[in-house]
């Protein structure tokens, strides 16, 4: 019995392997990383239309500096989202956790 164990020890298991689902949902992480640089660089460079589209709440109006944050907080949200969405597609194995072996 101990020669059938070294056996199944012996060999190698196959590389774990890209699915098309996990290369799918890299690219929409991806594809959703470039929505939210396009709106927070569209309220960084035009704040009167973030201004704009707040007035219309029951709240106050935002203000220059506050629609200036906003934008920044989106990219660096959608550099996040990026670095997820590449890390789905480059990676083999699981991106959290231990590596089954």
């Amino acid at each position: 019995m101990s020669e059938s164990n070294a056996t199944e020890h012996g060999q190698q298991a196959d590389p774990p392997r890209r699915s098309a689902g996990r290369v799918i949902r890299g690219i929409v992480l991806i594809l959703g990383a470039v929505a939210l640089f396009v709106v927070g660089i569209d309220a960084i460079a035009d704040p009167d239309s973030v201004i704009a589209g707040s007035s219309n709440s029951a709240r106050s109006p935002d203000t220059d500096a506050e629609a200036k944050i906003g934008g920044l907080l989106l990219c660096f949200f959608g550099i996040t989202v990026l670095t997820f969405g590449i890390g789905l597609i480059v990676s083999k194995g699981p991106l959290f956790g231990k590596k089954a072996g």
